[in-house]
């Protein structure tokens, strides 16, 4: 394990001590949903520099939270890859989610990366009564398949092996976001053009009504 250390017999402390410096935690997230190039990384993480990413993939990988795999030929890349002990940060991840979005400081207006946006849905989402939905979500970065009923939610990354699909939305990231959780509506999303829909118009109100987030929490 690489990195300062609290000296502190915590496992609270010890947990900073492997994904406690900045950025750490972002890589983690941007794995939760399957492995990546570090080009990949490099994109999403729009604002870190290539000796901080890469400090902080040796430094996860030496905490054995992810492992760095070749794929064969013909692709012959490098990949990151959570470990099984990686992947389960996403219970404290969504945790820390749900109680970061109350604070009265969230910054609504800046950018969703594909894996924050879907970890944001499934720490939001509440099952409502009327039915649930499936819906595709076309990414630029990658689709997926939302589905939502009574017992959670599901998310479906295999576009090709996840059947059919109530509705779709095609729009970025950041703009799902947005129409999700309230900065736009769908309706102003598509008339400005940063968004197209296809499919039942009452599965995509279902959709963008399933996610309301907590009340913010007071300043002072």
């Amino acid at each position: 394990m690489k990195g300062r250390s609290y000296d502190d017999g915590c496992a609270m402390s010890h947990a900073l001590d492997l994904i406690g410096e900045r950025w750490a935690l972002l890589v983690v997230r941007e794995l939760m949903f399957g492995p990546k190039r570090f080009t990949d990384l490099r994109a999403e993480l729009r604002s870190i520099s290539p000796n901080v990413l890469t400090q902080r993939l040796e430094g996860l990988e030496a905490s054995a939270i992810l492992r760095r795999r070749k794929l064969p030929p013909p692709a012959a890349s490098w990949i990151y890859e959570l470990t099984d002990w990686g992947r389960e940060l996403e219970e404290p991840i969504l945790s820390l989610g749900k109680w970061a979005a109350r604070s009265p400081f969230l910054r609504p207006d800046l950018p969703m990366t594909r894996a924050g946006l879907l970890l944001a849905l499934r720490a939001m989402y509440r099952p409502r009564r009327g039915g649930g939905f499936r819906i595709l979500l076309d990414m630029p970065r990658g689709g997926a398949v939302v589905a939502g009923t009574h017992e959670g939610l599901d998310i479906l990354q295999d576009i090709s092996v996840a059947g059919a699909h109530d509705a779709s939305i095609t729009a970025s990231s950041d703009i799902v976001d947005g129409i999700v959780f309230g900065s736009t509506t769908l309706l102003e999303a598509v008339a400005a053009g940063d968004a197209q829909v296809a499919g039942d118009p009452g599965a995509l109100q279902r959709f963008v009504k399933a996610f309301p987030l907590p009340e913010t929490a007071a300043a002072g």
